[in-house]
């Protein structure tokens, strides 16, 4: 492994004027001497696309026709650097986030001599009011049940510390440019919720391990590609996606009888979803 790996962060935005200027004014404060930044814009119809053109020159774009989703928006950027030799490492980044951390490359490529150079990565990833969104991931997978590690909590100094966790959040994730292109990027069963879990799940079976890393952190505006009225689309898609990752992961014997569960549980499901968005206003 090279002191410095060459990272390509790339960013996929979708209508992100008003989160996206933060993100981009982030990384280019970063202190680390070989990266490069990419965005692949979804179709974006605001201004963000024409605003990233003109006040970050050095940021490669890749426009894309229309809005394809998380998982093949990736991938055609995948699909683009397959044959490139050059990149050794990708930083995953959302276009709502903020790096808090310009040595935040440097903590990552130090986690590579440490915990192994082929595992996944990620930072500690806190939402606006500065109250941990994940400190790690927990995956139940029979059920499909997920969890943020920490969610809602304060950052107490030394409680969340660097560990090997179930799954990274494709919020932020450092992972091998290598691993990317054996497991062929994101799965595109999924339009949106568990293409990360999916990913990580898949890469367990290359003994491929997941790490939240507690030195460095980033800050999430969640939900900003789902204002208003457009956040009880989530659960749909949440729903869905569960479904798919069962049936993707599971022996068929389970995946009805648990399917079943979920589905007698979506009304609960949709009133825990509600109180949630009530208390976060």
């Amino acid at each position: 492994m090279k002191n410095f790996s060459n990272i390509k962060i790339l960013i996929l935005n979708w209508n992100g004027m008003g989160v996206i200027e933060k993100c981009l004014e982030s990384v280019s404060k970063l202190k680390y001497n070989n990266y490069s930044v990419c965005m692949i814009d979804n179709g974006s119809i605001d201004e963000s696309l024409a605003y990233v053109k003109e006040k970050f020159p050095d940021v490669e774009i890749l426009a894309l026709d229309k809005n394809y989703g998380y998982s093949k928006g990736y991938n055609f950027i995948f699909k683009k650097y397959i044959n490139n030799t050059e990149i050794d490492y990708y930083l995953i980044l959302n276009n709502d986030t903020i790096l808090c951390d310009s040595n935040i490359l440097n903590i990552l490529n130090n986690g590579l001599e440490k915990y192994g150079n082929e595992n996944i990565y990620s930072p500690t990833i806190l939402d606006n009011n500065n109250k941990i969104w994940f400190g790690g991931g927990k995956l139940i997978k029979f059920l499909g049940y997920t969890k943020h590690i920490g969610l809602n909590k304060m950052l107490n100094f030394g409680k969340y510390k660097t560990r090997k966790i179930d799954y990274v959040s494709g919020c932020c994730m450092f992972i091998k440019k290598d691993l990317i292109d054996q497991l062929e990027g994101f799965s595109e069963n999924y339009k949106m919720y568990y293409e990360d879990v999916d990913l990580c799940i898949r890469a367990k079976t290359k003994n491929i391990d997941c790490y939240v890393v507690d030195d460095t952190k980033i800050i999430h505006n969640f939900s900003s590609s789902f204002p208003g009225k457009y956040k009880f689309k989530k659960i749909f898609f949440k729903f869905k996606s569960l479904i798919t990752f069962i049936y993707l992961h599971n022996n068929f014997i389970f995946f009805i009888p648990i399917s079943l569960l979920h589905l007698i549980l979506f009304p609960l499901y949709l009133i825990i979803y509600s109180m949630k968005v009530i208390f976060r206003k």
